[in-house]
């Protein structure tokens, strides 16, 4: 794994382009973009103690809002976003809870910002009313020395490659049951394994907690990578300069 065992890269150095992570919860996409070579800031409405860079604590979108009235986003080059999973999943629906429709007003204001921009979620189990616009799809068996197929969703306004999709060969463990040679993870839920996991997404500081939400690091390092040179020494559009 690129991102070793022993903790989160260095999140800062002498040129390296500042990126956003909005709804960073406890770090994998912040992570991933670190090593790809960003300076990160994560935002999260609530306290993320283990969140490892620097950190903001706010409402994603009022503060992405205040960045694009301030003028202050024009010291990012990229903005990355999470929004919360649980509306696209059918656990969530089959429990009648509702959550909000995030994925829409994140995008409009992104899109204000003129910058490049990722959105990454879940895919979408049944009904979708709150669409991600073409996304690319990105598994762990993509990924070599992962041991979880984790698939995420990403939508860019920048176009993205992915490599082939492998057949999903590895059988995965039922959750809460420790994984045994040969078997795939599937860290939902009250899953066994963490310190495993843990070692495995290369993301030490992380309880069970941001285990289930986390992005493996390796997806954000790849698409952090391929976008690094299309997305530093780039111009603000006329409309920001302006603003």
């Amino acid at each position: 794994m690129a991102l070793g065992k022993s903790g989160p890269p260095s999140m800062t150095g002498p040129g390296r382009p500042r990126a956003l992570d909005l709804y960073c919860c406890q770090g994998g996409a912040s992570a991933g973009l670190t090593a790809a070579g960003y300076d990160v800031t994560g935002v999260d409405k609530d306290p993320q103690p283990r969140y490892p860079f620097r950190f903001v604590q706010a409402d994603a979108l009022a503060y992405l809002r205040h960045l694009i009235v301030s003028g202050e986003i024009h010291e990012y080059v990229l903005v990355t976003a999470s929004p919360p999973c649980q509306r696209r999943t059918r656990c969530q629906k089959i429990r009648g809870r509702v959550h909000p429709a995030l994925i829409a007003p994140t995008r409009v204001l992104l899109q204000a910002t003129g910058l490049p921009y990722v959105i990454e979620n879940v895919p979408p189990e049944g009904e979708d009313d709150d669409p991600l616009i073409n996304p690319v799809e990105l598994c762990g068996a993509m990924f070599p020395g992962l041991h979880t197929y984790r698939h995420r969703h990403f939508e860019s306004n920048l176009p993205i490659a992915v490599p082939a999709h492998p057949v999903h060969e590895k059988p995965t463990i039922k959750m809460g049951r420790p994984v045994q040679p040969g078997q795939w993870y599937h860290a939902v839920g009250n899953f066994s394994g963490v310190s495993y996991i843990r070692d495995d997404l290369g993301v030490p500081w992380m309880n069970r907690d941001g285990l289930r939400e986390c992005i493996p690091p390796v997806f954000a390092e790849y698409i952090g990578r391929q976008l690094c040179d299309r997305v530093t020494n780039r111009p603000a559009p006329a409309a920001l300069r302006a603003a």
